[in-house]
């Protein structure tokens, strides 16, 4: 037998009609119809006597109201479980992301969920390789690249990240600051060896920055984004992890396209895990927050 069916035995026992039965549970009549005559036939007993003014109880009805009863309960009790376990928010989530965005998003990120959810736990990966989430090794990803390809991954784009060149304070302060390629001429260079990583922002300042003006080359983008800060000389900075920061300085951003794409990405199989979702919420939100802030600190005109 279809358990379900004892909420329509219950509905007409309870209204006296199938009319007002179908109203009780938002359902056609037809539908209430249908689902007694199956009780009915699944159980080999007739449950209503079926008159022209309505349905009434047989005896055989009339003794299994009280268990039919208890069984809704029962299932009550039961969907009420799941559905708590299911909205429950705590647990592991292994988070992967590389250097440079982990550094400005996991301090952010580990406060909000231990206020909002503090049962969940990270276990955070920071690395540049591509971690398998189809093959288990994280759980959720934020990602500069470009979007998922592996066969099971899901993710949204939060942001294109253009790059910009930037300065300190201490270093505008010292030494002005450059807006247009033809005012770089007597400035500290930043540069970035070539073979890291190809992308249109180092080709162009690989076309544009003259070698005698480079103060020195870095292997690394974390590398870079440091020297920028402490002063050292102009360098590229993600305009995404210079919002709001009031140690930099906005000299120009080059002509050229978007540096990379930030992706948050996890695998079908996890999207709907309440903790999967609680991660992936806090970070989009964090990411619309900076977004919200993008005002690079300009150096006052006097």
């Amino acid at each position: 037998m279809n358990f379900d069916d004892l909420r329509f035995m219950l509905a007409v026992a309870e209204t006296g009609t199938t009319l007002a039965a179908a109203r009780l549970l938002r359902v056609s009549q037809s539908t209430v119809s249908r689902r007694i005559v199956a009780l009915e036939e699944a159980l080999g007993i007739e449950l209503f006597d079926k008159r022209r003014t309505g349905y009434v109880l047989t005896e055989a009805g009339s003794r299994l109201l009280v268990p039919a009863e208890m069984v809704r309960q029962s299932v009550d009790a039961f969907s009420g479980a799941v559905d708590s376990l299911s909205r429950e928010i705590s647990g592991t989530v292994r988070f992967t992301t590389n250097e440079v965005l982990g550094t400005y998003v996991l301090p952010s990120l580990i406060a909000r969920l231990k206020e909002r959810h503090p049962g969940v736990r990270l276990e955070v990966d920071t690395t540049n390789i591509l971690r398998d989430l189809a093959g288990g090794e994280a759980d959720v990803a934020l990602r500069a690249s470009a979007a998922p390809t592996q066969a099971g991954l899901v993710g949204v784009r939060l942001i294109e990240d253009y790059w910009s060149l930037y300065c300190s304070r201490s270093y505008a302060a010292r030494h002005g600051v450059p807006k247009s390629v033809g005012e770089l001429a007597g400035h500290a260079l930043i540069g970035i060896d070539t073979h890291v990583r190809s992308r249109p922002i180092f080709d162009w300042a690989k076309e544009t920055f003259r070698d005698n003006e480079v103060l020195l080359r870095h292997n690394s983008v974390p590398a870079v984004f440091t020297s920028v800060r402490n002063g050292v000389g102009i360098g590229f900075y993600s305009d995404f992890i210079a919002s709001g920061d009031p140690e930099l300085v906005l000299c120009f951003r080059p002509p050229v396209p978007a540096a990379a794409e930030i992706w948050l990405v996890t695998h079908e199989r996890l999207r709907q895990v309440p903790r999967i979702r609680a991660v992936m919420d806090v970070i989009k939100e964090l990411v619309r927050e900076i977004q919200g802030t993008r005002s690079a600190v300009q150096v006052a005109s006097a």
